[in-house]
């Protein structure tokens, strides 16, 4: 991984006009739903930003893509700004970013066919299809796991994860260094999220593209990510692996979300509450206190070093109730 950032953000902030509140002498109040957000995304790395709906992490995802202009703050790709490009500049920014949005049939239109969906990037771009369009979109929907005979289809003949997979084909079509997919998954059954992602991950494996993944279900974000940003009220909590975000989180907001995530896989709870106490421990230090609730869920065995073991250390059985195990 390349140590300079292929997508960067400084300071972001976007603020919007209060409907209804401005005076004859008076401008309208604002509502800042971004608020001095900054971040690094990589090539070949998935940056998940995550939170609750309101919390500021899909307008970022359409600052950093430049579908709107920021307040303020900076967005560069690849060392350079493109905060305010304009005119060609801003057409290559679009070639260079793509956008999968998160209901694939209001974004794409219905009376288009496949073929023509999928090629339309390349016509907007004004570049030539290679090989013919016909023969280009056959090519991007067996990329994505669909029939490439079904070039001719309406997007209504498709399942909601097959419209997906071709909003993600018309994505791929001029080639993204960077592919920003906001709540992607969240509209699908949650058998077809498990193929979307693993088809992402495919996907990024073979490109190098670097992905920025919008979403608010944890569990999901902990299947894709490399990287993680939480976000609440516009403003980035906490940031960092996504390992160490979900098995040690500093943030009281992050951990309020991830207790909200049922446990499909125990083993992250447990290493979630192994971590927590002994940063508990660590903090406390030597007072000889018992367990605390995180050391007795995560089956942490506290001994007081003056007195010996404490009570409940014994073996575990009726003699020892205190005891519990991972």
């Amino acid at each position: 991984m390349s140590t300079e950032p292929l997508l960067s953000a400084r300071g972001l902030v976007k603020e919007f006009p209060v409907a209804g509140t401005a005076g004859l002498l008076r401008p309208a109040r604002r509502f800042r739903a971004v608020d001095d957000v900054s971040f690094d995304l990589h090539a070949g790395q998935t940056l998940a930003l995550v939170g609750e709906s309101g919390s500021g992490k899909s307008t970022t995802a359409r600052l950093a893509s430049r579908l709107i202009d920021v307040t303020s703050g900076a967005v560069r790709l690849d060392g350079r700004d493109i905060t305010s490009v304009t005119g060609a500049e801003l057409l290559e920014v679009r070639r260079q970013v793509q956008v999968v949005f998160q209901d694939p049939f209001s974004s794409l239109n219905p009376r288009h066919t496949v073929e023509r969906i999928v090629t339309a990037p390349l016509r907007y771009q004004k570049r030539p299809v290679p090989g013919g369009t016909r023969a280009f979109a056959q090519g991007l929907l067996e990329r994505v796991g669909l029939d490439p005979d079904h070039v001719g289809r309406y997007p209504a003949q498709f399942s909601g994860g097959q419209a997906q997979r071709i909003g993600i084909a018309r994505a791929l079509a001029v080639g993204p260094r960077v592919l920003v997919c906001d709540e992607a998954v969240s509209a699908l059954d949650v058998s077809v999220q498990a193929q979307i992602i693993n088809l992402l991950r495919d996907l990024q494996r073979e490109e190098g593209f670097g992905c920025l993944f919008i979403a608010h279900d944890l569990a999901v974000v902990r299947q894709i990510a490399t990287t993680v940003a939480v976000m609440t009220a516009g403003r980035v909590v906490e940031a960092g692996e996504r390992d160490a975000v979900f098995d040690d989180p500093r943030h009281e907001y992050t951990r309020t979300l991830l207790a909200a995530v049922p446990r499909i896989r125990p083993e992250w709870e447990q290493a979630r509450l192994r971590n927590a106490a002994k940063r508990e421990a660590a903090e406390r230090g030597a007072t000889g206190r018992g367990a605390t609730e995180h050391e007795a869920a995560a089956g942490v065995d506290r001994t007081d070093a003056d007195n010996g073991p404490s009570a409940g250390n014994g073996p575990a059985g009726e003699d020892n109730p205190t005891e519990v195990t991972a």
